[in-house]
């Protein structure tokens, strides 16, 4: 793994400095991530400091539009039989899922505080009983076999997509919370940013390459937004219908670099999912823009 971010100072090589300025991070910037006793929020501000360095005069509010400017309007597009048409149309559909009763007589909202409103601005939580990074389709998973209900599978889009949405639309316009509160948690952190920063495949492309690197450029004819800001507007409505959760587009990226992606749900990509919903707190969240 060519490691940018978590080095000791002491271990800083001409290598590993050369490698930061590739990156397009300033040595100032990089110093601060390199120190493993720099907590994650002090981290988080170096990582802000060093894309604002790339993206002069543009700051975390603007990058939450991400490099296409997303908008929530659509043509029409079919889904299923319930024939939804736009972002209105598939938040009707997870609202459904949702308020479905289980056979005990309860609902997904009964696992959740105040019904689940405000609450998904909270995902992913690290849970300190299981060791394990919870992001929402765990969450509405643990709740349904608590309850003696089948799990949707992460692979199954077409219930999981629109109910995981509109769970993040009840938090529409709350400013997103991550916590990495304990010691276990800051190892699922520093795990997710590991992966952040390691580059894989035949193109040899980090996530960080194109969102930290190459934020504000373009991928062919795709624009490459920075990674603070990303997690605040998934999941993100795609052309022809498909919700498009954020581990998704971590697989397609990773298929990009010519790599095989980790399953959807795995702990690799629970943990990246944890780092990129991190350094994006404080910014405001917005459930379905189109993704183009």
């Amino acid at each position: 793994m060519r490691s940018w971010l978590i080095l000791k100072r002491s271990s800083l090589s001409r290598l590993a400095i050369a490698h930061a300025c590739a990156l397009g991070i300033g040595l100032a910037a990089f110093n601060a991530f390199a120190q493993p006793v720099v907590n994650p929020e002090a981290q988080r501000l170096a990582l802000i400091q060093a894309l604002q360095k790339r993206m002069p005069g543009s700051g975390p509010n603007d990058w939450v539009l991400g490099a296409n400017n997303p908008t929530v309007v659509v043509q029409a597009i079919p889904l299923t039989a319930d024939n939804a048409t736009n972002s209105a149309d598939i938040l009707a559909i997870g609202k459904k899922a949702w308020e479905r009763k289980f056979k005990n007589g309860k609902s997904l909202a009964i696992c959740f505080p105040n019904a689940g409103k405000r609450v998904a601005a909270t995902y992913p939580q690290f849970d300190s009983k299981t060791k394990q990074v919870v992001t929402v389709e765990m969450a509405i998973n643990r709740c349904l076999a608590l309850h003696g209900e089948p799990e949707i599978a992460a692979t199954e889009t077409i219930v999981m997509g629109p109910l995981s949405a509109y769970f993040k639309s009840l938090a529409d316009g709350q400013r997103l919370t991550v916590r990495v509160g304990s010691v276990p948690a800051r190892e699922k952190y520093d795990a997710g940013l590991a992966l952040f920063q390691r580059r894989i495949g035949q193109q040899d492309f980090a996530c960080a390459s194109c969102h930290v690197q190459n934020a504000g450029n373009t991928f062919g004819q795709q624009g490459l937004s920075a990674v603070v800001g990303q997690a605040v507007t998934w999941p993100r409505l795609q052309p022809g219908g498909m919700v498009l959760r954020l581990q998704m587009q971590f697989q397609k990226c990773m298929q990009r670099s010519g790599a095989e992606p980790f399953a959807l749900g795995s702990e690799e990509l629970n943990n990246l999912e944890y780092f990129h919903a991190f350094v994006s707190n404080g910014l405001t969240t917005r459930t379905l823009a189109v993704q183009r």
